[in-house]
């Protein structure tokens, strides 16, 4: 009889996540929590973010509203229009007035020039959206499936993060304006509801994944890791297709063999002849090496439901590679394993 340990369960989990995680073939599951920087000032500069631009449609509906390809002003034109529903909380439960989010105000240090002082003043301004949201912060769960050795995610919540600034109106900090609830299905890309998607992959700073994240919200026992049974099922079933390095090269069953365990030749010494050696040892691979994963998601926008879809494309466990002296020299995709 199995028995499941629930080692953390948050309160979002109750009714957004209560089917997906209720899934029997589910055997570890964490809340991941990102921020992501998707509004990139140059397209050329946008792979160092993680970021790749799949559409960029202009169309009759937003051209009036849309002076750049940004998703800030997607979001704030639909959010301001009452297009897109929004929340107090991350849970998404309590309905936002937009008329308490702005007008936006601004702290101002000014001069008074008859008591020559100094004063801090609340200056309110016009909304400008890319200016306004400097991020994006993202929550969802990762799940590990057992019976078919794969990954998915489900979309709980996303909020554009805004500056909190102090009484001198220095920056302090950011903090999420709203929150929205993305939704998890697919949508044709060539649809012309599609304007704007992008696919993300997690190089910045703070959408780092690690492979034991402090967040788990089912595990089954004997998965606390899930990575040795997906290493252990690549290994043994060829039927399961990966991928290379850079996602585009179908590895064949001798690269898969390297991959799970290489081969190198080293040079001994016989004892009683003191002769030299070559010898081919085996070195398994080391499942305590990877410490990260890469996630490729596509992020939607859907101009006539004004709605954001964030679907999982591909997994990669990032392995470290360490030189000789045992110092870590960076880390690297093992292999990808595409989701359908």
């Amino acid at each position: 009889m199995r028995i499941i340990h629930l080692l953390f369960l948050f309160p979002s989990l109750l009714t957004a996540q209560s089917s997906f995680l209720n899934n029997a073939d589910i055997v570890w599951a964490a809340e991941i929590e990102q921020e992501w920087v998707v509004d990139v000032s140059s397209l050329e500069t946008e792979w160092d973010s993680g970021i790749t631009t799949l559409k960029l449609l202009r169309t009759d509906q937003n051209e009036a509203y849309w002076s750049s390809p940004f998703f800030a002003e997607l979001v704030y034109h639909a959010a301001s229009k009452g297009l897109l529903p929004v929340f107090k909380d991350p849970l998404c439960r309590e309905p936002l007035v937009w008329n308490a989010i702005y007008p936006f105000s601004d702290s101002v240090v000014v001069f008074d020039p008859e008591t020559y002082e100094e004063k801090t003043i609340v200056a309110r301004r016009d909304p400008d959206a890319f200016r306004d949201f400097r991020a994006w912060r993202l929550r969802q769960i990762l799940a590990y499936h057992k019976k078919t050795a794969t990954w998915s995610t489900t979309v709980e919540a996303i909020a554009p993060l805004v500056v909190v600034k102090n009484d001198l109106g220095d920056s302090v900090g950011l903090r999420p304006l709203f929150w929205f609830r993305p939704d998890n299905k697919r949508p044709k890309l060539r649809s012309n509801d599609i304007v704007w998607a992008k696919q993300t992959k997690n190089r910045q700073i703070k959408t780092v994944i690690p492979a034991d994240p402090v967040k788990p919200v089912k595990v089954i026992d004997g998965f606390q890791n899930p990575l040795p049974h997906l290493i252990a099922e690549f290994e043994k079933n060829p039927k399961h297709p990966i991928y290379d390095f850079w996602n585009q090269h179908l590895l064949t069953p001798e690269e898969r063999k390297r991959i799970f365990a290489k081969t190198d030749t080293i040079v001994t010494i016989d004892p009683e002849t003191y002769e030299e050696k070559l010898a081919v040892v085996r070195n398994e691979l080391n499942v305590n090496n990877i410490h990260q994963l890469r996630l490729l998601q596509t992020w939607y926008w859907d101009e006539r439901r004004h709605r954001l879809s964030i679907c999982l494309d591909a997994v990669a466990p990032l392995i470290d590679v360490y030189d000789s002296m045992g110092n870590l020299r960076y880390s690297m995709p093992l292999f990808y394993q595409k989701i359908k």
